[in-house]
């Protein structure tokens, strides 16, 4: 019975690192975690002027961002190239799939030179 219980204990207060992974639930490796962060981000917006870029991202959270290229995303997502409707990120040197790349889906309108939107975010126009 003394043994029962001192094991017992011994498995309660073991650290969770300790206590074999669940054999049944399928292993997700760094790269697939960071392609699934990847799709949970929306691209709603790039803002293009003579010397630079910058998109407009919204986040799982529901927090937007103003991304450039070269700045990161989140850790292990590295901003490459902002254009005129796109952005692209550069994932890990060890990961199958090299980069992550979305695409705006919208109306460019003749008002909105360098900006570029889709149907549901909201355009601010200059001087208002």
């Amino acid at each position: 019975m003394i043994r029962s219980i001192s094991g017992l204990v011994f498995l309660v207060l073991s650290p969770a690192w300790a206590i074999p992974p669940n054999p049944f639930q399928p292993h997700i490796s760094l790269c697939e975690s960071l392609a699934t962060q990847l799709e949970s981000w929306s691209l709603n917006g790039v803002i293009t002027s003579t010397n630079t870029s910058t998109a407009l991202m919204l986040g799982p959270q529901g927090a937007w961002r103003r991304i450039k290229q070269d700045s990161e995303l989140f850790e292990g997502a590295q901003i490459e190239s902002v254009g005129e409707g796109y952005v692209v990120a550069k994932l890990g040197p060890g990961c199958p799939i090299s980069s992550y790349r979305w695409d705006i889906k919208g109306k460019t309108h003749a008002m909105d030179a360098g900006i570029t939107s889709d149907a549901g975010a909201a355009i601010h126009q200059p001087g208002r």
